[in-house]
């Protein structure tokens, strides 16, 4: 079952959860993601397991389908920082330990599509895509500095 429908079922069955769920939209994004952990462990005591991204996303898509002139339809810039903040903290880890050599020889030019898709995730207002792009940025930088180790003859 997709979380959205796990959800909509939720908020069809319990109007508690269904006025929770509006209260939350309608204070801010922000806080309809802090209580993520609520709906998440609802569901699974419902029996239906998600992780908390997933359960993130479909009440932020629930949000923007279903109360779109919401406060939490609207885009989030300090969640969509807090990604970028983890996903820079990462790479900053594993970057510092490159040798100067390897730091002069590191290319990180393959992460420009997943910039591009950033971009266009955010100015969609479409927090599903910005995560995923986020996370396929993050990735092809650590690949990069994978790359830039085993070409150098650093630790694989």
């Amino acid at each position: 079952m997709k979380v959205s429908t796990a959800l909509l079922e939720l908020f069809k069955e319990d109007k508690e959860w269904r006025r929770s769920f509006r209260s939350c939209c309608e204070r801010s994004a922000h806080r309809l993601t802090a209580q993520t952990w609520q709906f998440r462990d609802e569901l699974e005591q419902r029996g239906s397991i998600f992780s908390a991204e997933e359960v993130e996303d479909a009440l932020l898509g629930l949000a923007r389908k279903l109360l779109p002139e919401s406060a939490a339809a609207q885009w989030d810039a300090k969640w969509a920082h807090a990604l970028c903040r983890g996903a820079l903290s990462h790479l900053a880890e594993r970057f510092a330990g490159l040798s100067a050599k390897e730091k002069d020889t590191l290319d990180l030019s393959d992460q420009a599509i997943w910039d591009e898709r950033v971009v266009a995730a955010g100015l969609e207002n479409n927090p599903v895509a910005f995560r995923k792009a986020l996370k396929g940025w993050e990735r092809s930088g650590m690949e990069a500095i994978e790359r830039v180790r085993i070409r150098e003859g650093g630790a694989a």
